[in-house]
């Protein structure tokens, strides 16, 4: 059996193995394989009466990681063992079987389904298009950031009412001698419970909304360049703050968020696509039949729980 790296790097690709031999059990049920003849170039392998085919052994291989990727030859091996399993459960009727039927039916429903998707969505998701969406949006994209420097002092929990108090002492020391005129990278360096920025002036650099607690950015981005905030506590303890520079806010480039967009384009025009579809294609549902269904399987449960 060929397995790259053994039994870790198997067990890696585990879940795409399933899918992998899933989908193999549908091409045969859909008789894919029958519509192969031996004289078919495309055709790579005969496992019974199962057809392994170009487009499979190309698409084992692209599951792998490039560093670990199998030769054709070594895919093809993997396929056949894939496929020798699958005309095995055939042979032995397992296809037939309900749980077996219903995820074939959902591999089969989950392929059709992600390549309409995919085929749609093709223009949607150009170039053009999505340059054209990026425009419209730049305004909405920015993201506002500062660059700071910080003070943090831990606060102990809830119930330490005398260690609380000290904390809040010790910042409004820390705050004192800032007010004083002492430098911030100093008093950071000397007071500040956060020592790996502490070590270096309090300095954490430029972060961005979202980034980090939503009430420390408030703060931060209130302030201009060189101003200190007064203290003020987020979850992680007491904070001051100060702004190296004033915030600003900034445009991401095209090509930061042309994975996001892409994303937001499928994601918006695969509802439209389903919502068209309700109007041209008729839908029944019985969701009576559900709950009949969960009752039965409620009451297997409690019978093999009475059984014990």
């Amino acid at each position: 059996m060929w397995q790259p790296g053994g039994q870790h790097a198997l067990k890696k690709q585990e879940c795409a193995l399933l899918v992998r031999s899933a989908v193999a059990v549908v091409c045969a049920v859909l008789g894919v394989g029958a519509l192969s003849g031996c004289g078919d170039a495309k055709v790579v392998a005969e496992v019974g009466r199962g057809k392994v085919r170009q487009g499979e052994v190309e698409l084992w291989r692209q599951e792998w990681s490039a560093g670990k990727r199998p030769t054709p030859e070594e895919a093809l091996e993997g396929v056949v063992e894939r496929e020798l399993l699958a005309e095995e459960a055939r042979r032995v009727g397992l296809e037939e079987e309900e749980g077996v039927r219903a995820r074939l039916a959902a591999v089969r429903r989950e392929v059709l389904a992600r390549a309409l998707v995919e085929k749609r969505m093709e223009e949607a998701t150009g170039e053009g298009a999505l340059r054209k969406r990026y425009e419209a949006r730049k305004e909405a994209l920015g993201r506002k950031q500062v660059h700071v420097r910080h003070i943090l002092v831990r606060v102990p929990p809830e119930g330490d009412a005398q260690g609380r108090a000290r904390a809040q002492s010790r910042i409004n020391e820390l705050y004192a001698r800032l007010r004083g005129g002492e430098a911030f990278e100093k008093v950071a360096k000397e007071g500040s419970e956060d020592r790996v920025s502490g070590e270096k002036g309090g300095e954490l650099g430029v972060v961005q909304e979202g980034q980090v607690d939503g009430g420390f950015f408030r703060e931060a981005q209130g302030l201009k360049r060189g101003e200190v905030s007064k203290p003020f506590q987020t979850p992680y303890g007491l904070h001051l703050v100060q702004a190296v520079e004033e915030a600003q806010v900034v445009v991401p480039s095209f090509e930061e968020v042309r994975g996001k967009l892409a994303a937001e384009a499928r994601r918006e025009g695969e509802g439209r696509l389903v919502e068209e579809l309700r109007e041209s294609i008729g839908v029944k549902k019985y969701p009576e039949r559900l709950r009949a269904v969960a009752a039965g399987g409620r009451k297997s449960e409690a019978d093999a729980g009475e059984g014990k």
